[in-house]
């Protein structure tokens, strides 16, 4: 019995601690797990920080400075100062100059001198981006400039006129002397005048050599009238002139032959047909002269030696290309396989 109301009296107590929960308030860092709480609202945005470069640090309070803080400060504000008497205005300057200042504030907010300083270096900062936005503009238009006066020379180049084109281009170098475009076109203009300088020259010597040719064109018909003249004779005189073949050694010495063809054959065969017929028979016990060994033909008034044998034939101890012509002399020697020795001979 006593265990029934223990147990009657526990249920009680848990749920008195239940509803207790339910109706108390609940913590801020607990607000809206229970359904039945009313969530808090987000926090409103923070405010965008600054960047430190961009403002100076919070005035610290006064007469709060360590030793190592006193001794850094002094070695900043000396710094600082020194930067200063050297007037560097440029952008990199007034930078490490606001640079130091603010490593002061950092350390003693309420130094005036530093407050100063840092506020100075700012306003050289921005000085100088204008100052270099100045410049940087004046270069642009600079280089505008001198891109139109080289595309005005270019097109008066072109165009033939090469005073423009010059005048545009000495601007150019007046200021950019070592332009390599400028310079380009400077020695492109010089090449135009010499060629034009040229062609004055050139025209005035072809007026000269025409005068000339006009003024001798009868001698000059005449010379070729005389040249013309004097090959069809010399034609004549060698169609009428006779060459003999003299055997002076070897096989066949002493025989004597007249060159009477236009198409003279020399070579050991003795055929029956006429265009298997030699017209110097010469034949060795070695067999070293060929059937057909060589031949000697009439053409342009002279006569010309041409090899076609298997040992070769030599002109004047030079051994000749097989089926190549070599013209012959008076009194050349030709060697038939280093077994016969011919001389050529006019008469």
């Amino acid at each position: 019995m006593s265990g029934v109301k223990a147990s009657r009296v526990r249920r009680l107590l848990f749920g008195a601690a239940i509803a207790f929960v339910a109706l108390a308030p609940a913590p801020a860092h607990a607000q809206g797990i229970l359904f039945w709480k009313k969530k808090k609202p987000p926090p409103p945005p923070a405010a965008p920080v600054v960047p430190p470069a961009a403002q100076a640090p919070p005035v610290t309070p006064p007469n709060a400075l360590s030793p190592e803080q006193q001794a850094d400060k002094d070695r900043m504000v000396k710094q600082a100062r020194e930067k200063a008497l050297t007037r560097d205005t440029t952008a990199q300057g007034a930078e490490e100059r606001a640079e130091l200042w603010k490593m002061v504030l950092i350390i003693d907010g309420s130094d005036t001198e530093a407050r100063m300083g840092f506020d100075q270096a700012q306003k050289d900062i921005d000085a100088a981006h204008a100052r270099d936005a100045v410049k940087q503009k004046a270069s642009e238009d600079a280089v505008a400039a001198k891109r139109d006066k080289l595309r005005q020379a270019e097109t008066a180049l072109d165009a033939g006129d090469l005073k423009t084109a010059d005048t545009q281009v000495d601007d150019v170098l007046s200021t950019s002397p070592d332009d390599p475009r400028a310079l380009s076109l400077k020695a492109a203009i010089a090449d135009k005048r010499k060629s034009a300088a040229t062609r004055k020259k050139l025209f005035i010597i072809g007026a000269i050599v025409l005068a000339v040719a006009v003024g001798g064109v009868v001698l000059v018909l005449q010379l070729l009238r005389a040249k013309r003249d004097h090959d069809r004779d010399a034609r004549a005189t060698a169609a009428a002139r006779k060459a003999i073949l003299k055997v002076v050694d070897g096989v066949g010495r002493g025989k004597l032959i007249a060159l009477d063809k236009d198409v003279f054959r020399i070579g050991a065969a003795m055929g029956t047909k006429p265009e298997e017929q030699n017209d110097l028979v010469l034949s060795d016990s070695e067999s070293a002269i060929s059937r057909y060994h060589c031949s000697i033909i009439k053409k342009d008034g002279g006569f010309c030696l041409v090899d076609s044998s298997l040992n070769g034939t030599s002109l004047n101890d030079q051994k000749l290309a097989r089926g190549e012509d070599h013209n012959l002399e008076d009194g050349d020697e030709f060697v038939l396989a280093d077994v016969s020795r011919i001389k050529f001979l006019f008469t």
